[in-house]
């Protein structure tokens, strides 16, 4: 073989090799993403599926009182990114006192992820979408309704504006509130007016901004209303076990709205830093 041939066959060799590498990292590229696995849950001896207007279906978990079919019922709704059983611990203590308790998954989180049978994915858009989070609020106060005479709805942050909506939209009797940034979920209402009746606003004052959106909460809430801030940078559950007189108001707020006795009061602590009427 000449030089010339050998040449020849190097540089044929290095364009296949080339075209074939090419060719493989394409198909790399083009490679499906495995689904991810899903996390595993125990199982749950409440649970209930909810349909919503525009067919997601909502999973959720019911805890009646025993012997009172007509006991009041209490909306437990979570923040954005989270899932209905971090509320297991408070939904049991709420049945202790005589409240029935329904918490369920917003569209996209938990076991909340199907939608006429397709797949919901968690997205930042469903904070500026009016027709999403609040539809989920709508279908499970209904259902809710059907249960209880009366209903209040607790939320946290996301969840506390969508217990105010619903509030405002006459879909619960009351509403307990902890933790709303109000600027970053104004557009779930619409433009509408928020004007909720029986508000009870919970926050932190060194909890960035959630202070003053509890203060202009406040001003657009009807009588009854009160906000208690307490000191400190608690966030949500956090804020009632870190303050023992946040829950304790909670407790009394729910059971004044909607007649149930209210708790034995705990030892004392220290006062929350606000207390308007």
């Amino acid at each position: 073989m000449t030089i010339a041939m050998v040449a020849t066959w190097t540089a044929f060799t290095l364009v296949v090799g080339l075209v074939g590498g090419t060719a493989e990292g394409a198909k790399k590229k083009i490679r499906k993403t495995p689904e991810p696995t899903p996390v595993p849950r125990p199982a749950d001896p409440y649970r209930v599926t909810i349909p919503t207007a525009d067919g997601v279906a909502l999973a959720a978990s019911w805890r009646p009182v025993d012997g009172n079919p007509k006991a009041p019922g209490v909306l437990l709704i979570h923040d954005f990114s989270r899932e209905r059983r971090e509320w297991e611990p408070f939904a049991e203590e709420l049945h202790g006192l005589g409240f029935a308790t329904l918490s369920f998954d917003l569209r996209a989180h938990g076991e909340s992820t199907k939608k006429a049978g397709a797949t919901i994915a968690i997205s930042p858009r469903l904070l500026r979408d009016p027709a999403g989070f609040p539809s989920d609020v709508a279908a499970a106060a209904a259902w809710l309704r059907t249960k209880s005479p009366k209903t209040a709805a607790v939320g946290l942050s996301v969840g506390g504006y969508l217990a105010l909506l619903a509030s405002s939209r006459g879909q619960v009797d009351a509403v307990v509130a902890l933790s709303v940034n109000e600027p970053r979920v104004a557009p779930l209402a619409g433009g509408a007016p928020v004007t909720p009746r029986g508000a009870l606003l919970l926050a932190c004052i060194q909890d960035p901004g959630r202070a003053d959106s509890a203060k202009k909460l406040l001003a657009a809430s009807a009588e009854p209303r009160r906000m208690l801030l307490f000191p400190g940078g608690s966030h949500n559950l956090a804020v009632l076990r870190e303050h023992p007189e946040a829950k304790t108001a909670t407790l009394a707020w729910l059971a004044e709205r909607l007649g149930v006795p209210p708790p034995p009061a705990p030892a004392a602590s220290t006062p929350p830093a606000t207390v308007p009427k």
